[in-house]
């Protein structure tokens, strides 16, 4: 993970992303094996299109004292616009969640409640404004769908088989640059045993930036700091590790 700024209830093994200019926020979770670039901006808060004004000092944000005496004459106003906002931004309220082996190119911004399926594809500078189903390459503003990785068949097996449960494990002897191959490879790794499901360590990051080491305890159902067996309240992010 590199510098950048990230509000996400869990990031997988294997991912990278971040940069600078990275803002990450309002994401349920990452996958694995995700390649996401710097400069991505994802769940950034939304204005109403609709109202006189789109600032949102109409709605109460602001408590600016020079216009204290202006909010006072209109509350009633002021109270009505942040009441309609609310609902207006309701259907927005759900967080981001990508899947899988996600490549996000550089500068793609992601608008809150998207899903972005297992093995997608978006290309740099899309503005993605709708759900991306799993194996398909997008781009544009608003992105598009532009082809799928695969064809059908291929995505159905891939989506069947989920080798990113199993880590690297499930990998052994692939051809990378073979699909055909690698489905095969994957899958009598998987009958065999060969392939392990992954569970790899859990770093819980707070808002100071604390990190904890943490194991899923299945009597709480909830993390547990491996150094302390009291779980955390709340969690700010958290990042499985890879390897």
């Amino acid at each position: 993970m590199k510098e950048g700024t990230f509000v996400a209830d869990f990031i997988g093994g294997f991912t990278y992303l971040g940069g600078r200019k990275s803002l990450i926020r309002h994401v349920a979770s990452i996958g694995r094996f995700c390649a996401i670039a710097q400069n991505v901006t994802m769940g950034q808060v939304e204005h109403p299109t609709d109202f006189l004004s789109a600032h949102p000092i109409f709605e109460g944000e602001f408590e600016w004292q020079q216009l204290a005496a202006f909010r006072d004459r209109n509350a009633a106003w002021i109270e009505k616009a942040a009441t309609l906002y609310g609902a207006h931004i309701a259907g927005r309220a759900e967080k981001i969640v990508i899947g899988n082996d996600v490549w996000i190119g550089e500068g793609a911004l992601i608008r809150r409640g998207v899903t972005v399926g297992d093995g997608a594809v978006i290309g740099s500078r899309a503005v993605v404004v709708k759900d991306v189903p799993p194996y398909a390459i997008v781009g544009g503003v608003p992105a598009r769908i532009l082809r799928y990785r695969f064809e059908p068949t291929i995505v159905a097996e891939l989506l069947r088989l989920k080798w990113w449960n199993y880590g690297v494990s499930a990998l052994e002897g692939v051809d990378f640059t073979d699909i055909d191959q690698a489905l095969t490879m994957i899958d009598r790794n998987i009958v065999s045993g060969q392939a392990v499901p992954y569970a790899g360590k859990l770093a819980h990051i707070d808002a100071e930036d604390k990190v904890t080491l943490c194991r899923f305890d299945t009597a709480s159902g909830w993390l547990a700091p491996i150094a302390d067996p009291s779980a955390p309240d709340s969690c700010y992010l958290e990042v499985e590790l890879g390897g």
